[in-house]
């Protein structure tokens, strides 16, 4: 009967023994077994052998991602503006040894080393800066939070800044300068507008003057052909005609008396005297000229409107010599009354 009882007993004690001598880990954590308050070895998620006296599950953390959130902290820029800043933390264990010997409170740790890297950087930045470059900011914290939990057998991944608080005094600052800027590049625009109309202007004025001036010149051109062409007939026809030499007289004459009185009738002419005997001997003058001299002045009359002798029209220079008559003489007729 004893016999019985103690196999009982002994069969209990050694299930229940081997009962506990397994652990089951679920998926996404990790233990710490201890023996005899010592590290003995990590159990990874599924089943696992321990000592059930032995040892002892000391810690049963979990492996996967875990946020901490950072409540507004005060930090002071480079360029002495306060502001609050808040910011979360993504992180996991790697080594749940070095987490549970080589550092106390880890949440602890980490909020204090978030803490401090935010207040460093944010300090190395000017505002402006700090608003615009977020993501630098955050680049650099976390490469500082990697360095100081290198040996706590943890891994940060990502460190993210919240919202940044501005004074308002410094944010009304911010508008006015914001609404200078924007008045200054409005008036850089509108000057660098007027600046490209001017110019504007003042090429379409020298294009239309360009424009103008080669109308000008080739309405000049054609009035100097159209004169020398007729020029040039009329000579033909004084050259050619019996009675050329007489009539080119009777116009030289004509032209002579036609001055006097065109200067007689303009409202700014002065009272001229001439003898009457004069008038006479005038036209004879002209009447007079040879046929050598009368070639030379109608060339020199036909380049004095065209410049120089290169400009004259090629049928002007090559005039037919006018017939020459005898000069009437300067004696009066008594009978001539």
């Amino acid at each position: 009967m004893e016999a019985t009882v103690f196999s009982i007993v002994f069969a209990l004690l050694s299930g229940t023994y081997i009962f506990r001598s397994f652990r089951i880990i679920e998926e996404g954590e990790v233990a710490l077994v201890e023996r005899f308050g010592k590290y003995q070895k990590t159990l990874a998620p599924g089943i696992n052998m321990v000592l059930p006296i032995l040892d002892r599950v000391a810690l049963i953390k979990t492996s996967r991602e875990q946020v901490l959130e950072l409540k507004p902290q005060p930090c002071m820029t480079s360029d002495n503006v306060s502001v609050n800043v808040s910011g979360s933390m993504y992180w996991q264990i790697v080594d749940l040894k070095k987490a549970r010997y080589n550092i106390n409170d880890i949440d602890k740790s980490l909020i204090g080393s978030l803490t401090t890297q935010i207040q460093t950087q944010i300090g190395r930045c000017e505002l402006d800066n700090v608003i615009g470059g977020q993501i630098h900011i955050n680049e650099e914290v976390l490469t500082g939070i990697s360095s100081d939990t290198g040996d706590w057998g943890i891994k940060v991944l990502r460190v993210r800044l919240g919202e940044i608080t501005i004074p308002p005094s410094v944010l009304l600052s911010m508008e006015k300068q914001k609404a200078a800027e924007i008045e200054k590049k409005a008036m850089i625009s509108l000057s660098e507008g007027e600046k490209t109309s001017e110019i504007k202007k003042a090429e379409a004025v020298a294009s239309s003057n360009l424009v103008l001036a080669e109308s000008e010149r080739q309405v000049r051109l054609e009035q100097t052909e159209a004169m020398a062409l007729s020029i040039e007939r009329i000579a033909n026809a004084i050259a050619n005609h019996p009675h050329g030499q007489e009539a080119v007289q009777y116009l030289l004459a004509q032209k002579y008396l036609e001055m006097g009185q065109a200067i007689g009738q303009s409202p700014s002419s002065k009272v001229l005297f001439m003898d009457p005997q004069s008038i006479p001997g005038a036209i004879q003058s002209l009447l007079a000229m040879t046929d050598s001299k009368m070639t030379e002045k109608m060339n020199e009359a036909i380049a004095k409107p065209y410049g120089e002798s290169g400009n004259i029209h090629p049928s002007l220079l090559n005039l037919p010599a006018l017939k020459t008559g005898k000069p009437p003489s300067d004696k009066i007729d008594p009978n001539s009354n």
